[in-house]
Formats: structure tokens, C-alpha cells, sequence
């Protein structure tokens, strides 16, 4: 990925493990946030949530994407509700 992860939220699950929600590009050439990536450092447990962006719309992604969440603000509840539940049954204690 271009671009490093930007934690946007993390939750501590039963076991003591922690559930990270990070902003990241899912693409290789794309320098912008993309998704929402969700992962519990106890049991490596992982999550994505899309925000829409068609690498293949325009000009491979340079164009306008009609459909791209910008921000996540929209895919964040997701991601949120997933890592909640997440945290709130793991029991595996965190890896190193």
C-alpha cells in the first residue's frame, strides 16, 4: 500500500486483546485512504469495509467516482459495529 494506515479507532476486547480500525489505500498505485481495515491483534481476526473507489472508472482511478465515500464517514459505522462485536467476545490475548 502507498500510503501508511491512519488509526481511526481501537477497542480492547475481553480476552485484553486490542481491535484496531485503520484508514488505508487498498490499492498499490493509489495514494488516498480507501477502506476501513479492521484487525485484533489476539486472534489476527480482520475486517474491510469498501468506501466505493473503482480503480477501473476513469483513467484508472484519476478520474471522478461518483460513487467513492471520500471520507469513510459512511463505511465507519460498519467497521465500528464489527469491531465492537469483535471485542466484545475475543478472548485470545495479544500477540506480540
Amino acid at each position: 500500500m502507498s500510503t501508511e494506515p491512519k488509526t481511526v479507532a481501537q477497542y480492547t476486547a475481553i480476552g485484553g486483546a486490542t481491535v484496531t480500525i485503520a484508514e488505508q489505500s487498498g490499492f498499490i498505485d493509489i495514494d488516498i485512504p480507501t477502506e476501513h481495515a479492521v484487525r485484533c491483534n489476539g486472534c489476527d481476526a480482520t475486517h474491510l469495509e469498501d468506501w466505493g473507489f473503482d480503480v477501473w472508472h476513469d483513467e484508472f482511478g484519476t478520474g471522478p467516482q461518483p460513487h467513492f465515500d471520500s471520507t469513510g464517514e459512511h463505511s465507519l459505522p460498519a467497521a465500528r459495529a464489527w469491531a465492537q462485536e469483535h471485542a466484545d467476545t475475543c478472548r485470545a490475548l495479544p500477540t506480540a
